[in-house]
């Protein structure tokens, strides 16, 4: 069985971009009037697509747990299907395998290889892992999969799968994901998301798309104005579950999700597990099966290497320096900072040393941001300097090094920022922090993320946990910011 677009033949309509052509015409945002979809009966459509390969069906038990085992697959749920072991154990097709290909993709990582028979079984699934794990493609593959097996949008219909992301930056690296493979699909994907203008969004809606990927506040306004009508959702997906409802994002999504099919398969996709995203799971799903990949609380990539120095702030540039010169002119590294005036003045010293580097932050604009995350990409600046702004959602091949040239104000920010590098398969990267007195209060949760990955905790690191160092420290502030 491979998988295709019933529809593909239909008209190619070159509006969908034609508004460049006049951006700079004087153009009233009302002008835009969404498609009228009429009073028309819901669609009928199908959920299972998937067909288990021979040789996985002749798999043992015994094998199969054997395989989950060395994936640090934990299932829970009735009727799970087997994991594949390799790509060609799903008939993807031809196209799909040469992305594949051309992305480096030659195995499934351990969600892949569970979450792609699940999702593609037809059923709602939650999927635990932690960032780097692939599970982007995880979701990506059986949505576009759903999405070409069923009746072709309609005037006024609004998208087949919607994805909902926390943050702009995460929804566009997922929708850079789904036009990897949307050609092969013959489908068109778009992405809304707040902080840059409406009207380019309207217009391209307009056109109808089969895939969406959206921020909850921005669909909602849309979805209000007429312009994503909802009830042809019959694909689900929720990125960053627990992300999402520690943004807030809670009521948006409770107001959502009820206005899309209600025969809808819905996926959930969260790095953790908390009290408050097992309850949205239980309120919006059916009867849905879950993997987990190792553990369910955040923990850091065992294939990072971490490294900690214990400096003074005055030193942090000197230090920079060194550990930039570490690393050759092609390795690409993520510096970052808690500060919009720290990126910025980091960034004028670097570039004085004639370093190729850029910054972004909350005070830069959006099309400032994406162009400097799409010069990094392309290798054209070697270092991207950032706040957490770019910390979750920000996917970027081969990143050898994270750079913490200030702490983050907590220990989960920390595995989320040294998550940008080894991610994959095969991947490995290195996670350089320095860390000053001003950080102590996080001494602890640091050495408990270092232990438990099986990195080395420096002495004078361990020196902040002593009650005897920190007795002297308090009769003596000035002698331990002299020696850190």
């Amino acid at each position: 069985m491979s998988f295709g677009n019933r529809n593909f033949g239909k008209k190619k309509n070159d509006d969908i971009y034609s508004y460049r052509r006049e951006r700079f015409t004087k153009r009233v945002y009302d002008d835009i009037k969404p498609a009228d979809n009429g009073d028309r009966p819901p669609v009928q459509f199908e959920k299972n697509f998937y067909k288990e390969a021979e040789r996985i069906t002749n798999l043992t038990k015994e094998e199969v747990q054997r395989f989950r085992d060395e994936g640090e697959m934990k299932i829970y749920g009735n009727d799970i299907p087997k994991p594949i072991i390799n790509l060609d154990d799903i008939q993807f097709g031809t196209n799909v395998m040469k992305t594949l290909e051309r992305m480096g993709i030659t195995k499934p990582t351990a969600i892949q290889a569970q979450g792609w028979p699940m999702a593609l079984s037809g059923r709602d699934m939650v999927g635990i892992a932690q960032t780097g794990s692939g599970k982007t493609i995880s979701f990506v593959l059986p949505a576009l999969i759903h999405a070409s097996q069923q009746e072709g949008l309609r005037r006024g219909d609004g998208p087949i799968v919607l994805v909902l992301a926390p943050t702009r930056e995460l929804a566009l690296q997922i929708k850079e994901v789904f036009d990897e493979f949307c050609k092969a699909f013959r489908m068109r994907c778009a992405a809304v998301y707040g902080g840059v203008s409406a009207y380019s969004q309207k217009q391209e809606l307009r056109n109808g798309v089969e895939v969406l990927v959206a921020t909850p506040g921005r669909l909602i306004d849309l979805h209000e104005q007429g312009f994503i009508p909802l009830e042809r959702v019959s694909f689900l997906i929720l990125d960053e579950a627990d992300r999402m409802l520690d943004m807030g994002f809670e009521p948006q999504l409770r107001k959502v999700i009820p206005k899309t099919n209600e025969d809808r398969q819905t996926l959930m996709w969260s790095a953790t597990w908390p009290k408050e995203v097992v309850e949205l799971a239980r309120t919006f799903m059916t009867d849905y099966i879950q993997v987990n990949i190792g553990s369910t609380e955040l923990t850091s990539n065992s294939k990072i290497i971490q490294k900690i120095t214990v400096c003074q702030e005055r030193d942090k540039f000197d230090e920079i320096i060194k550990v930039i010169n570490e690393f050759g002119n092609n390795d690409k590294i993520i510096i970052f900072c808690n500060k919009k005036r720290t990126c910025d003045d980091l960034e004028y010293d670097l570039r004085k040393k004639k370093y190729d580097v850029a910054a972004i932050h909350g005070d830069k604009s959006q099309q400032a941001r994406d162009k400097v995350i799409s010069d990094f990409k392309k290798g054209r600046i070697q270092c991207l300097i950032a706040t957490d702004v770019a910390a979750r959602g920000l996917d970027v091949k081969e990143v050898k090094a994270v750079i913490n040239y200030d702490f983050p104000t907590n220990c989960e920010s920390y595995i989320h920022r040294i998550g940008r590098t080894a991610r994959g398969n095969d991947a490995e990267g290195t996670a350089i922090t320095f860390f000053t007195y001003g950080d102590r209060n996080n001494t602890k949760g640091l050495i408990a993320i270092l232990k438990d990955a099986n990195q080395d905790v420096p002495r004078e690191l361990s020196d902040m946990m002593s009650k005897s160092n920190y007795s002297s420290y308090s009769r003596n502030t000035h002698s331990f910011r002299r020696r850190y």
